[in-house]
């Protein structure tokens, strides 16, 4: 069993400066970092001495146990099933989109630029499902960056001419439309808004065409831990400003935030509550994440298709949020296999805390707005 551990120590008492001492060990099963020393010896002023033993924060990645989306331990008979593939749905964000269905039930949310000012989604399911996920919609260059490192499947409506080929030879399996019958468009919406899908008829189409994947799971797209020593408060309100078109605001209700957003399309240009509906219609209720991952990268047209993308390899700002809190700092990332890396501005790592998570990929000319109301 490969198991990924992240050990944080933090001292609770103040005393004097002690020498802190990093240690990496690598073994086939654990990769643990230890932060700092484990006691503290004060001198008293009757020259006796007073040994502490410092407050552990311990946040272990199991790798056949926890999710790669969230970071959280699952229940046995949701682990069990495992090995699964991941598998990626670009989802339409249009005002004709709106409301969707299934994003609530997806194991994580990214949220990526794309023309005209507007963003979609690739909502990812590994361990979880939705039986009426959409609308569906086409691929975009930005897609395989992400779905690559959990070794994915992305699914889609289409794409723009040559634009699956290239995915395919970045070592993305690429699932369409016309090549699955598990897909199927609905009558109460107009096209291109009204493809959708049950996931678990997805998988079965994909497990029998044999496409790959990790055993036994994924690993993290970024570190999960528990650290927040370096993280400041009045993150109440989450202000995302993807373009002129496109702004994203999440508030704080003291448990996650609530999601809405500004659309520049609409006739209101007013904030709205972003819902999701159930394929009946009989329920809807506002999207809601406990942790918001902010990534910027420069933007580019992509020369094959001359379609907007994020590049999501190099270096840019990050932002994590997360229970009124939030931290900013640098992502690393060297190639669309790897992990990303995030280091806040004195070099120490950030950790993501374990929890529900919205990820958003923005250009560096879009704008973040932290407050606290």
């Amino acid at each position: 069993m490969k198991r990924f551990s992240f050990i944080f120590l933090l001292l609770v008492l103040v005393s004097c400066s002690s020498n802190s001492e990093d240690a990496i060990e690598t073994s086939d099963t654990t990769v643990a970092s230890t932060v700092g020393d484990s006691t503290e010896t004060t001198v008293n002023s009757d020259n006796s001495t007073t040994t502490t033993v410092n407050d552990v924060f311990q946040y272990e990645f199991d790798i056949e146990k926890m999710s790669p989306f969230t970071g959280l331990e699952l229940e046995p008979e949701i682990w069990l099933k495992r090995p699964r593939r991941a598998i990626a749905f670009k989802i339409d964000n249009n005002l004709n989109a709106r409301p969707q269905s299934g994003l609530q039930e997806a194991d994580a949310v990214y949220e990526v630029l794309v023309e005209g000012g507007m963003t979609r989604f690739l909502a990812f399911f590994l361990d979880k499902s939705s039986s009426y996920l959409g609308p569906i919609r086409s691929a975009r260059p930005t897609d395989p960056t992400l779905v690559r490192p959990f070794g994915g499947t992305l699914v889609v409506s289409g794409a723009t001419e040559g634009l699956i080929p290239a995915i395919r030879e970045l070592g993305v399996p690429v699932l369409e439309e016309q090549s699955s019958p598990t897909m199927f468009r609905i009558s109460s919406r107009k096209a291109p808004h009204n493809l959708y899908a049950d996931t678990e008829l997805v998988r079965q189409k994909i497990d029998d065409r044999g496409f790959y994947f990790l055993q036994p799971g994924p690993v993290p797209l970024y570190p999960f831990g528990l650290d927040q020593t370096n993280w400041n408060d009045g993150a109440e309100r989450i202000t995302i400003k993807y373009s002129e078109f496109t702004t994203v605001i999440w508030k704080h209700n003291g448990q996650s935030y609530s999601r809405f957003i500004v659309d520049g399309y609409s006739n209101t240009k007013e904030a709205v509550a972003h819902n999701f509906t159930t394929q009946d219609g009989s329920y809807t209720d506002i999207l809601k994440s406990e942790t918001i991952v902010i990534i910027q990268g420069p933007f580019y047209n992509d020369k094959a298709t001359t379609l907007p993308s994020i590049l999501t390899v190099g270096v840019g700002d990050v932002y994590v949020i997360s229970d009124g809190k939030y931290v900013k700092g640098t992502w690393r990332r060297s190639d669309i296999s790897d992990s990303f890396e995030f280091v806040d501005q004195n070099q120490n790592p950030i950790y993501v805390p374990p929890s529900s998570q919205w990820v958003h990929i923005m250009s560096n000319d879009g704008t973040v707005t932290i407050s606290d109301n």
